[in-house]
């Protein structure tokens, strides 16, 4: 089986590394496993993923794994989620009514491919993949390219895509996906509060030790 494992930052992707060294060498061998940076962003996870997939697929299973923010309280810090769906959180227009995205504004239509009802939503894996990821909650994310700081930022996002996760790179990479036709999966776990930029009340330790067991169980599963 061929697979892709990305992450935006070294110290995710490690998580990765370490859950597939954890294998035997008999239960590695039945795996291909490419490990790739994207970089932060929309931007460089596009150019970067869609080169990997065309220089070095056909891939049988794309990842995504990172930390996180949490609008919910329901998600603490250090909790995983795989993402079912995701919304890009600042493609659209201001005006004095609010935000608008291109759906809202009707510059595009909420179901043109790869969207479906305005959200890129992920293509389920097999039942032995989807059955061991059950542990962990299905969330919808929201990707934007400036981390939410301010209340009325927060309270916009909340309101145009009712997001339970926040990340800067989760909507380019199941675009790029969907587009290239590669299944694919991302999985977040939670180091912060949406809104809180004291880092010292993040805790990324903890979410990349859960992003770490959270790949130890897909890769079992696969």
């Amino acid at each position: 089986m061929k697979i892709l494992i990305t992450a935006a930052e070294e110290e995710e992707l490690i998580t990765a590394k370490q859950a597939y060294n954890s294998f035997p060498s008999h239960v590695k061998e039945n795996f291909d496993t490419t490990f790739m940076l994207t970089g932060i962003g929309t931007t460089s996870t596009s150019y970067r993923l869609t080169k990997m997939l065309n220089s070095s697929g056909p891939f049988d299973l794309a990842v995504n794994i990172g930390i996180a923010g949490s609008f919910s309280k329901d998600l603490p810090l250090g909790t995983v989620v795989v993402i079912d769906k995701e919304h890009f959180g600042d493609l659209g227009f201001e005006t004095f009514s609010g935000f608008q995205t291109l759906f809202d504004y009707r510059i595009l239509d909420a179901d043109t491919h790869p969207f479906r009802g305005g959200a890129l939503h992920r293509i389920k894996l097999s039942e032995k993949v989807e059955n061991a990821l059950s542990v962990y909650k299905m969330a919808t994310g929201v990707t934007v390219q400036t981390v939410s700081g301010l209340p009325e930022k927060t309270k916009q996002l909340i309101m145009s895509f009712r997001p339970e996760i926040e990340s800067m790179e989760g909507a380019a990479f199941y675009y790029v996906c969907i587009q290239e036709k590669v299944p694919a999966i991302e999985i977040r776990a939670v180091s912060n509060e949406v809104g809180e930029r004291d880092r010292t009340k993040w805790d990324i330790p903890a979410a990349l030790d859960a992003l770490k067991e959270a790949n130890k169980i897909l890769l079992g599963a696969l």
